[in-house]
């Protein structure tokens, strides 16, 4: 019940969370009783509103025949799973679904990525330092389940005066890399990262793109398939600089720590 989790941390920013649904009220009643739901949950019996937001799912028989899953009739009027972005006027300013029924944001990378809030709940933090850079990095929940989407962030705090190279950079310079260690089933994107600077060197031709002073980097990671309880192992590979002076190139080697939702568990 990842929302549910994470439904303190929208409360102490003043987000009110709703969600919808096409199950009957009394569906709805006993869903939230049994696990222990405490958000507003909205009946759509019929499927009216979620036609009128243009959400309705009309391919569910199509991904469940992908996935091997026998038709079924209890499926129709299934929405796109997503969230819409209010702000305190009502007006929507974010809009995030996705194509795939079985696709799902954890409510801190909701949180994190809708609202542009760090959450207080998330997965363990792990923290290193270095000469010149000091990182932390966390997932943003502790466990997963097949086909939700995780949130990898990254916080670099170079120290003063020094920066790291962006891409992209002239043969023989190292750019600030981020790999995520091969798991199988396990579908890592692209690394999303703030825009680099220009920056130039006294006495060379190139222009370079840098970083410096705090750089929020994030991951989206999402396990296609249930592999049980799993380590995911994070390089970050980086070469600091003040002005033309560099020091050795270095590497921080990241370990977090997820668990397997058991089959008997529910994400809503």
């Amino acid at each position: 019940m990842e929302l549910q989790k994470s439904l303190p941390d929208y409360a102490s920013n003043d987000i009110a969370v709703f969600a919808i649904s096409y199950d009957p009220v009394d569906a709805l009643a006993a869903f939230a009783e049994q696990y222990g739901i405490t958000y507003h949950l909205l009946a759509d019996e019929g499927s009216n509103v979620i036609r009128r937001l243009d959400l309705l799912n009309e391919h569910v028989q199509e991904h469940h025949a992908f996935y091997g899953i026998p038709p079924r009739d209890m499926v129709v009027g299934v929405p796109y799973p997503g969230a819409f972005i209010l702000d305190e006027q009502g007006v929507i300013v974010d809009k995030r679904f996705h194509d795939s029924y079985r696709q799902r944001e954890t409510g801190s990378g909701l949180l994190e990525a809708g609202f542009g809030v760090e959450p207080a709940v998330h997965g363990p933090t792990v923290d290193v330092a270095g000469a010149g850079l000091a990182v932390r990095a966390y997932l943003d929940s502790d466990t997963y389940r097949s086909m939700q989407q995780l949130r990898l962030t990254l916080e670099l705090r170079i120290a003063p005066g020094y920066h790291a190279y962006g891409r992209p950079i002239p043969d023989g310079y190292i750019p600030l890399t981020v790999e995520v260690a091969p798991i199988e089933g396990l579908d890592v994107g692209e690394v999303e990262a703030p825009l680099p600077r220009p920056f130039r060197v006294a006495g060379l031709d190139e222009q370079f793109l840098v970083y410096d002073d705090t750089v929020r980097l994030t991951v989206p990671l999402t396990f296609t398939q249930r592999v049980g309880d799993q380590v995911v192992a994070v390089t970050v590979s980086y070469e600091l600089c003040i002005e033309s002076v560099c020091l050795l190139p270095s590497a921080f080697r990241l370990q977090l720590p997820i668990q397997a939702l058991s089959h008997v568990e529910r994400d809503v």
